[in-house]
Order: C-alpha cells, then sequence, then structure tokens
C-alpha cells in the first residue's frame, strides 16, 4: 500500500477536504429525538411498507415500527436507530440530530454507536471451537469506527487505511498483526469463502497486482473496512467490485 504514494496521497487529500467531520455522527436515534434525519428514517421504512407516521418526532409508535423492522432484518430489537439501522434503513451513516436527548451527546466516540446489533447478530453463530467469540468481539470493535474517514498511512480512529485499521481493531483484541496488508496475507491459516466467519481477514487486489486491500468479515457476505472513498464502511463481497477483485481470506487467532 506504500507504493504509488504521490497518486494516493493526493485521493487522500480530496477526501479529507470532503468528509463530513467524524464529530457529527450520533449515538442514536430514540424516543423524544425529531429533525430532518427522523423522518428520513420514517419515510424509508413507509417505503419499505411499515405503517407509521413520517412528521420527524420519534414517538413510541416510530419506536414499535423500527422494532419490527430490526425484528425482520433479524438483528438486535431495541426500538432505537443506531449506527446499523440506520445503515440498513438508508446506506449512509447517520448525522447528529439538532435535538438528540442530552444523555446521548455525552457518549465518547468509542462508544456513539449504542445500537449493539453486530454483536448481538452474530452471537447465533454456529460454534467454531470456541472461535467465534474472539470474531465478535472483533467485528463489534471495527463497527465502533464506522465513519471515520480515510487517511493515507492512518492507523488511529482520526483516520484509519486498510490495514492501519485491521491492525488497530486486532491489536485491541490482544491478536498482532504486521503492518501492511500484503504482509497480513502471508499470516493466518487460510479460508475459503463458504467458511467465512465474523473476524476474518478478507484480501483483495485493487491498486496495483497483488494483495492492497484488506477488511474484517461481518458475516452474511458483507465486510467492513477503510475505503479511500467513505471512509469506514461495510460492503458486499458479492457487489461486482469486491467481488472481481477479492483474493482470499485468513483466520489469525
Amino acid at each position: 500500500m506504500w507504493k504509488q504514494v504521490g497518486r494516493v496521497f493526493l485521493v487522500a487529500v480530496v477526501l479529507l477536504m470532503t468528509v463530513v467531520p467524524v464529530g457529527a455522527a450520533s449515538a442514536y436515534y430514540t424516543v423524544g429525538s425529531k429533525g430532518d434525519e427522523v423522518l428520513l428514517i420514517q419515510q424509508q421504512l413507509r417505503k419499505l411498507g411499515y405503517n407509521v407516521k413520517a412528521n420527524g418526532m420519534f414517538s413510541k409508535d416510530t419506536a414499535k415500527t423500527v422494532s419490527k423492522f430490526q425484528a425482520d432484518k433479524k438483528i438486535q430489537v431495541s426500538g432505537n436507530v443506531g449506527g446499523w439501522t440506520y445503515y440498513l434503513l438508508t446506506g449512509k451513516r447517520n448525522l447528529l440530530p439538532k435535538d438528540t436527548p442530552k444523555k446521548d451527546s455525552r457518549q465518547s466516540l468509542d462508544n456513539r454507536y449504542t445500537d449493539n446489533s453486530l454483536s448481538a447478530r452474530y452471537t447465533k453463530v454456529k460454534q467454531f471451537d470456541g472461535n467465534d467469540r474472539i470474531g465478535n468481539n472483533l467485528v463489534s470493535s471495527a463497527y465502533r469506527f464506522l465513519g471515520v474517514p480515510y487517511v493515507f498511512g492512518g492507523n488511529t480512529p482520526d483516520g484509519f487505511d486498510c490495514s492501519g485499521f485491521t491492525k488497530y481493531v486486532f491489536s485491541h483484541n490482544g491478536i498482532k498483526l504486521p503492518r501492511m496488508a500484503d504482509e497480513q496475507y502471508r499470516i493466518g491459516n487460510n479460508v475459503s469463502r463458504r467458511e467465512l466467519i465474523p473476524g476474518d481477514l478478507v484480501f483483495f487486489t485493487t491498486y496495483e497486482p497483488g494483495v492492497s486491500h484488506t477488511g474484517i468479515y461481518v458475516g452474511d457476505g458483507n465486510f467492513i473496512s477503510a475505503t479511500t472513498s467513505s471512509g469506514i464502511r461495510v460492503d458486499s463481497l458479492n457487489s461486482g467490485y469486491w467481488s472481481s477483485h477479492y483474493v482470499g481470506a485468513k483466520r489469525v487467532r
């Protein structure tokens, strides 16, 4: 990933000039929240066939409808709209509503996504020699940084590149990884696509031959990684781009 520094650095600079500040991400939307983002949530629910009033006020009825949506999606049912629920509804990360209850605004950067649906979502996966507990922890850790911007060479919550992100997440779960994506691909055990479980590393070839991008598998054919276009986000392994650039996967436990 350190090759072609000039071209990649320029892309990173342009991105950082346009990205929404990380501090704008909210903890969650719950009863009492109001504004345009709540209206968007309600409108998306209506488009999906749910019976909810679209008035920009997060009422108890809205919470009940959100709970039904979460149950249908087989994620944690909380009635609140956190990072993952919002992503499933709108396809984008959420911004801080103007009238979020004060208790929500006191949360730290790392804990701003209180909809712990990802952690709960994968507690039901098949047991793999005890490894899924580690995988769940890795996925939960990774989702704490959803929306953090891409920074070339970045390896902190202020900004990550792809291998800086995976190294950071794994190190905070007691697993040491090499710094570079191609180096990470050389360790661990090979895993076929049909055997992937949450917490496995997935690898791709992107801007140059060989392994040049890595992410963390989160389940259901999806992975999370640091992208130059949108920072930390979730993508599908089955999408046209990522499927065609997929190299392989490793399990490092």
